[in-house]
């Protein structure tokens, strides 16, 4: 009714400037006064009462139109701004229909605020899912490159010990190469020595096998002279036979002379015998001597070109060690690098890890204004309002007896407001008020996540703010996301939720089965 008397005023304050409508107001105001002492003498007593009591009249109405006028804009503002910092992004913002100019510039002020604030959250909220989605990356990324590293490492670290272990290997071969070397050219200065004593041997076997052919000379002149012998004996006999009796001393000696020459015969035959098995054995040794000189010459050579051989790998091997020592300290010189790498990823993964859970923290900040459903949310935002403004009123026991009054003020269709005490027991449920005194925060949502601790960190923290969470709705039997906001007061917490799906668009599937519920406003309570 008071609107309805006051609407023509608000629509002509509406076409002047609030100043001139200030200066009218206060022209009202002064009005009955000045008539009051300008017309008494003009006016009778009960005329002058009906004027200045009607211009009075007429002040006030003059007064509570502006005052009403001017307040309407405020009120909605001030209902605007407590939307935007409970995290309320309003999708549009409508200026009251009977603002002022100044009214008008507020509202136009409060409007690009809530446009700018929604664009940048939207675009902070953007790139966070970005960020998380990259720090998640970058850390799975340093993870699983902190595990290759330290693989990397312990194959490098392998890898050394075998090098050192083909390094020593190296070593001891050159050192044997070397052995085998010295051993060689000893065995070659030996069959040097074999070879010239074959040499030597050979000459003497020459020597030997000209003696022998020189005792065979010999021999044969002394086979000539007992032949010769032989026949001066028979020569002596017949002459001494034909002597007679005076030749028989000259028989007896010519006998005898021949007997001497026939043993000297046999002598020199018999040694002549011997002399020629003796060449043969010379000359038999002498082809064995110069086999064996020929067989010492090649084996010297052979000595000699395997000396060489050893001295060129024991040369190579030696290269080879100073080789591996070098890729030894080449590979320790890696691993070093590596175990810093490994250490600088383990730093890296460290940071990753710290950035992801700051991005995590953001995201988190960030999801506390909320764009969408925004005339859902501004419904519930001013039903928990008004509850909070009713527990200052009544009284914390007053008001949970309101809250769960299912036919109150405070519930209305789905909406409705819950009450829970500082540790999370339930102090007000209208659905199911049985469900009163029990304490059910760490009871978990759909997907496993602690709603109840999280309604509490928000009401103790900063005091009021939105909650996501997944629940089933009793209205369509399916698991869909769900917001509540809660605000702290007098020591209690109070709060209202919607469904973000309204029961339409795709279903939320929840990471693990939900627990048994009866009811989803219950299971809230519970969290």
């Amino acid at each position: 009714m008071m609107q309805s008397l006051l609407a023509p005023a608000h629509k002509l304050l509406g076409h002047i400037h609030f100043t001139a409508a200030f200066g009218i107001v206060c022209v009202l105001a002064v009005l009955p006064a000045a008539v009051a002492l300008g017309a008494r003498d003009l006016l009778g007593p009960q005329e002058l009462f009906i004027a200045v009591a009607a211009l009075c009249a007429l002040a006030l109405y003059a007064l509570a139109a502006l005052r009403t006028f001017a307040s309407a804009d405020i009120s909605a503002i001030v209902r605007i701004i407590d939307r935007l910092a409970s995290g309320e992004l309003i999708g549009s913002v409508q200026p009251a229909a009977a603002a002022t100019g100044d009214g008008t510039r507020l509202w136009a002020s409060v409007t690009r605020m809530n446009t700018t604030l929604s664009a940048i959250v939207k675009q902070v909220r953007a790139s966070v899912e970005t960020v998380v989605a990259g720090s998640d990356s970058i850390a799975e990324g340093n993870t699983l490159l902190s595990e290759r590293t330290q693989q990397q490492a312990a194959a490098l670290e392998e890898t050394a010990s075998g090098i050192d272990q083909l390094a020593a290997g190296a070593r001891r071969n050159a050192e044997n190469c070397e052995r085998a070397r010295q051993l060689a050219s000893e065995s070659s200065e030996v069959a040097a020595q074999s070879a010239e004593r074959m040499g030597q041997a050979a000459q003497t076997m020459q020597a030997i096998d000209a003696s022998a052919r020189r005792v065979a000379e010999v021999l044969a002149t002394v086979e000539g002279i007992a032949f010769q012998t032989n026949i001066l004996a028979l020569n002596a006999a017949v002459e001494a036979a034909h002597a007679g009796h005076r030749g028989n001393g000259f028989a007896v000696v010519a006998a005898e002379v021949r007997e001497l020459a026939r043993r000297c015969a046999e002598a020199a035959q018999e040694i002549k015998s011997l002399n020629e098995v003796a060449a043969g054995h010379v000359e038999a040794g002498q082809k064995l001597v110069g086999a064996a000189q020929e067989a010492a010459t090649r084996a010297a050579g052979n000595a000699s070109e395997v000396v060489s051989v050893l001295g060129t790998i024991a040369l190579s091997t030696r290269e080879q060690s100073v080789a591996l020592q070098e890729v030894s300290l080449a590979v320790a010189q890696v691993d070093t690098a590596t175990q810093q790498n490994a250490a600088l990823v383990e730093e890296a993964a460290t940071s990753a890890e710290a950035f992801r859970e700051e991005a995590r923290q953001l995201s988190e900040v960030v999801g506390r204004f909320k764009t969408d459903r925004n005339d859902d949310r501004g419904r519930v935002i001013a039903l928990v309002k008004n509850a909070v403004e009713h527990v200052r009123r009544r009284g914390v026991r007053g008001a949970c007896s309101d809250f769960n009054d299912a036919r109150g003020d405070f519930v209305r269709g789905e909406d409705y407001v819950f009450a829970l005490a500082g540790d999370g027991m339930q102090l007000a449920y209208a659905p199911d008020p049985s469900i009163v005194g029990r304490n059910n925060v760490d009871q978990p949502d759909a997907a496993g996540k602690i709603v109840g601790r999280e309604i509490l960190q928000v009401a103790h923290g900063d005091g009021f703010g939105w909650v996501d969470y997944l629940f089933a709705n009793p209205r369509t039997g399916r698991i869909e996301p769900k917001s509540v906001y809660v605000e702290a007061v007098e020591g209690i917490i109070v709060g209202c939720g919607i469904y973000r799906n309204d029961g339409v668009g795709d279903v939320v599937q929840p990471a693990r089965r939900p627990q048994p519920v009866r009811s989803a406003p219950a299971r809230l309570a519970r969290a």
